[in-house]
């Protein structure tokens, strides 16, 4: 019996090796179809909506065609519109932050001179240089660009997926005994509609979180809000440690912009109300189930999608993530993974 569970833990080993190498090898195509079916999935109830009225399938996949389109266009525009100036200025912040580290240098010269330590050997102006951030901000934007050179292949697979959704239940009914395919349905039918839930309430709660950081930013007259309305938008993807980055980020780059240390706090303030209602009143609301993925699976999922597929793996890695612990959660044999994978035991 011990051999048994050592052959079926080794082999366990070889196969997820073996999946991770097909994903990193597959990357180009593997990519744009986990993003065409995460998409299909949020534009499926706008299919069989047309489908139940005998609206004609080529008509509902013009309209989600058309809707995707906007979609994609808007998100450039507005990306587009706020990185090259945001580039372009980072040197005149990198001499606010010189300045800022000097007048800090000088609070620690007594302690500094207790250790022993000269502050003068210290070169403290290259604590952190910005223009570190221009090859990574371009190499992301790099990443956008590709991927919107790649929209027509998500755009294609997932008008295929859209085109035969609705008919997978009535398949499985012809194609097992009955006793069986009730049971399967079934199982799919709540797969389908936890993860549909789930990826619908995350992507408004994070398009909400993202306005009402641009918003606040705004009145507060931070430089760049739709930048760090964006960033919030894509960070409230990751539970706890998202939202802390999406108000850690633009705190402090307002330390940078503004003098006086008041509109920095309310800031912090405001960004740290709006991610605390939208994240622990507004979306437990919405979402009809308790979602508690543990924050070292969490972490754990973004060093590995990462590692995979590059920013965009980072992205998608807790949706994705999500959607495996709802598809385990639904399938008896493995729901004790399931359970490993919670925060809590429930």
């Amino acid at each position: 019996m011990k051999h048994a569970n050592l052959i079926v833990f080794l082999l366990a080993i070889i196969v997820v090796f073996i999946l991770g190498v097909i994903l990193l090898e597959l990357r180009a195509i593997l990519l744009p179809f986990v993003i065409a079916f995460l998409l299909t999935v949020i534009f499926k109830p706008l299919v069989l909506y047309f489908k139940a009225r005998r609206v004609p399938v080529a008509v509902s996949l013009i309209v989600v065609l058309i809707s995707f389109a906007t979609i994609i266009f808007l998100l450039g525009l507005t990306l587009y519109s706020s990185i090259d100036p945001f580039v372009a200025q980072l040197p005149s912040y990198q001499v606010r932050f010189n300045s800022l580290i000097q007048n800090a240098m000088g609070l620690f010269e007594v302690t500094l001179a207790k250790l022993g330590i000269r502050p003068e050997e210290l070169e403290w102006t290259s604590i952190f240089d910005f223009s570190s951030i221009t090859p990574a901000l371009t190499s992301g934007v790099g990443s956008f660009i590709s991927f919107i050179s790649n929209a027509v292949l998500v755009l294609l697979f997932m008008l295929f997926m859209l085109a035969g959704c609705g008919e997978l239940g009535d398949k499985i009914k012809k194609a097992l005994p009955e006793n069986y395919s009730d049971r399967i349905a079934n199982i799919i039918d709540n797969i389908d509609r936890q993860v549909r839930q789930y990826l619908l309430t995350k992507t408004l709660v994070s398009l909400a979180t993202g306005t009402l950081t641009w918003l606040i930013l705004v009145i507060l007259g931070v430089d760049f809000p739709l930048v760090w309305g964006f960033v919030a938008f894509l960070l409230n993807f990751i539970p706890n440690i998202g939202s802390l980055i999406a108000v850690l980020f633009p705190f402090i780059w307002s330390l940078l912009q503004f003098d006086a240390m008041t509109r920095p706090l309310l800031l912090l303030l405001f960004l740290g109300m709006a991610q605390t209602v939208m994240g622990n009143i507004v979306e437990p609301k919405i979402m009809a189930f308790s979602f508690n993925l543990s924050p070292l699976f969490v972490l754990v999922s973004l060093i590995f999608w990462g590692w995979l597929w590059g920013i965009w793996g980072m992205i998608l890695a807790v949706p994705l993530t999500a959607t495996i612990k709802i598809i385990f959660e639904n399938i008896e044999p493995l729901r004790p993974v399931s359970v490993l994978m919670s925060e809590k035991a429930t």
